[in-house]
């Protein structure tokens, strides 16, 4: 009996964390609804819905914050932008994935790495993914500028 109730309050503990994701002090989860996000966020942040119900979310500086993706008034996707840096030097870059990855060591065993290019009008850009967990992964575009977004979306079954 023992060990099922530690089992339990294992997987709980566990579980938010696959589903929940912080931007700047709030934790947003998968499966919210557009209140309860709506809720959370409008003191603090400038938030445009846009014509497909997502919210682009920016600060009081207008420096962007995340995007939320809903479908049928729930969260499915959330994406956290750790920055975008028109000068970013390999330091910040590097010092700005550390801090990322260390949130998430302990998980880390099996990280997969995708490689991604893509072709545009303006010439190749290139990025990398690096996956987290099954419904998580870092996004990483390199081309004149360095952006790192954290995606979390719902699992696809």
């Amino acid at each position: 009996m023992k060990i099922f109730f530690v089992l339990i309050v294992f997987t709980i503990c566990i579980f938010p964390q696959d589903r929940t994701i912080n931007l700047r002090g709030y934790d947003i989860e998968l499966g919210m609804d557009m209140m309860q996000v709506w809720e959370k966020l409008k003191s603090g942040f400038n938030v445009i819905e846009d014509e497909d119900s997502s919210f682009y979310i920016s600060d009081n500086k207008n420096e962007p914050v995340g995007v939320i993706i809903f479908k049928n008034e729930r969260a499915v996707k959330i994406i956290k932008d750790w920055g975008t840096k028109s000068k970013s030097n390999v330091g910040q870059v590097f010092k700005t994935l550390w801090n990322i990855l260390k949130q998430y060591e302990k998980d880390l065993d099996e990280t997969k790495l995708i490689p991604l290019e893509t072709y545009t009008e303006k010439g190749s850009k290139f990025a990398l993914q690096i996956y987290l967990a099954e419904n998580r992964f870092l996004d990483i575009t390199i081309q004149h500028t360095v952006t790192i977004l954290e995606v979390l979306e719902e699992p696809v079954n």
